[in-house]
């Protein structure tokens, strides 16, 4: 486990200043075997530039975005992937137009005998059987929505 900043671990370099700058004509990397902590008492920035072509990339199999005090659990909620959950919602309403729409208004109802209560057709069968097949398929894309990567509080 990473110690405070102020907590001696061993071999160091301490540079303490107002102000650092490094400042490299072309990229920066830096490299551990274990663990980079970055600790601030305020804000944290990054900022790229280059318009629409600055970009932030985090490569990791897992992004836990939560704070994490004193050995608590890491963010555990997958968090929503956009354009799956848009089609999906979609998906769903536009079942729904169709079902109120177009397949409740033309349902029959048949009965036996005048003055005797009516029962579904049987034709109706062929109109809502695959709504319901829809609807089953829906259910199984929920889960196609949470990311497998990124988890927030």
């Amino acid at each position: 486990m990473i110690k405070s900043p102020e907590t001696y671990q061993g071999k160091q370099v301490i540079v303490t200043s107002d102000r650092l700058i490094f400042n490299a004509r072309e990229d920066s990397i830096f490299s551990s075997n274990s663990t980079i902590a970055f600790s601030t008492n305020k804000d944290f920035h990054i900022s790229t530039d280059e318009g629409d072509n600055g970009r932030f990339v985090v490569n990791s199999p897992k992004i836990h975005l939560g704070v994490v005090k004193n050995n608590a659990k890491l963010a555990d909620n997958p968090a929503v992937k956009g354009q799956e959950l848009e089609r999906l919602l979609n998906d769903i309403l536009n079942h729904l137009d169709q079902l109120y729409n177009v397949v409740l208004p033309t349902l029959h109802q048949i009965t036996t005998l005048p003055g005797l209560p009516t029962v579904p057709s049987p034709a109706n069968t062929g109109l809502i059987s695959p709504l319901v097949a829809s609807l089953k398929s829906f259910k199984g894309r929920i889960k196609e929505i949470k990311s497998k990567n990124v988890y927030i509080k």
